[in-house]
This record gives structure tokens, C-alpha cells and sequence, in this order.
């Protein structure tokens, strides 16, 4: 395995144990992980008919609302050389593992010799990056992946 490659997938592994999720699936053009916790489902109930007559059991207290991982990608929005980094000797703006804020530059698109910040619309944690720096991307091409915990239909937002 290229080290690359094992770095991204260190990085999906520890996501997926400190989130506790039960399963993840990331598809790209060359990086694929299907992940499942192997967790056992909890036993059926036992049949009614074979226990004894009991009172009414009182009504459940609501659960809280149900935390689901989602995942967004942030797109290139115009044709261009992608960078991961201001400069070759700089580092990277985000890698895999990495925290992003709403608004933060995770990479930049060259297009007639102008450098775009690219900036995330979304907070989460990076989980991918498909897009090669130095390597030309196409509009709407996602550039780097974010993961969130959201409950309901939360989109991962700034609250």
C-alpha cells in the first residue's frame, strides 16, 4: 500500500472509531472503504404469548435526536490547477483528520495565472481529499470531503 494511501486510511479508521459509528462508506475515483463496526443487532423480543400477564409498562422517555454522519464535498468552482498549499514549500491548508471551520481556505484553484482561495461552506472534519494538487479540475469536481455529525436534517452549518 502507498504510504499516501495508508495515511488516508489511518485517518478514515480513527474517524470511525472516535465517532463510534456503526458504518462508512467513502468512494472515490482511486480510494474505496467501506468500513462496519460488526457490532451484533440486539436479540429479537421474546414472543408475548410465552410470557406471563403484566401491567402496562409506562410509556419511553424520547430519545434524544438520532446523530447520523454525513458527509459534503467542497467543489471547485471554476476549471483549474488545484493546490493544496499557498506555496510548493508551505504546508498543506487541511489534511485527512484534520478540523475545518465555516468560512476556513482548505485549498486554492488556479485559473489565468489567479489564485482562488477555496473556502469551506460547511464545519466537519477532513475524510478525503480526491483532488491531486498540481493536477488540472473541472468545475463542480470535489476537491475535499468533509464529515459531520448532524442530527435530524442539521446540514453541518455554523450554529
Amino acid at each position: 500500500m502507498q504510504p499516501e494511501a495508508r495515511k488516508r486510511l489511518e485517518a478514515v479508521l480513527r474517524f470511525f472509531q472516535e465517532h463510534h459509528l456503526d458504518e462508512l462508506l467513502i468512494e472515490e475515483a482511486a480510494f474505496r472503504v467501506h468500513l462496519c463496526s460488526g457490532r451484533v443487532p440486539p436479540p429479537a423480543p421474546p414472543d408475548p404469548a410465552s410470557l406471563p400477564a403484566r401491567p402496562p409498562a409506562p410509556p419511553p422517555t424520547p430519545a434524544p435526536a438520532e446523530r447520523r454522519l454525513r458527509t459534503v464535498a467542497v467543489r471547485s468552482p471554476l476549471i483549474g490547477v488545484f493546490y493544496r498549499s499557498s506555496t510548493p514549500d508551505a504546508p498543506p491548508f487541511v489534511d485527512i483528520g484534520d478540523p475545518v471551520e465555516e468560512g476556513q481556505t482548505v485549498c486554492v484553484v488556479e485559473a489565468m495565472k489567479v489564485f482562488n482561495e477555496i473556502k469551506a461552506e460547511w464545519r466537519g472534519r477532513v475524510v478525503a481529499i480526491p483532488a491531486k494538487s498540481g493536477k488540472l479540475v473541472q468545475a463542480g469536481e470535489p476537491l475535499v470531503v468533509l464529515a459531520f455529525e448532524a442530527a435530524g436534517g442539521a446540514d453541518g452549518r455554523g450554529a
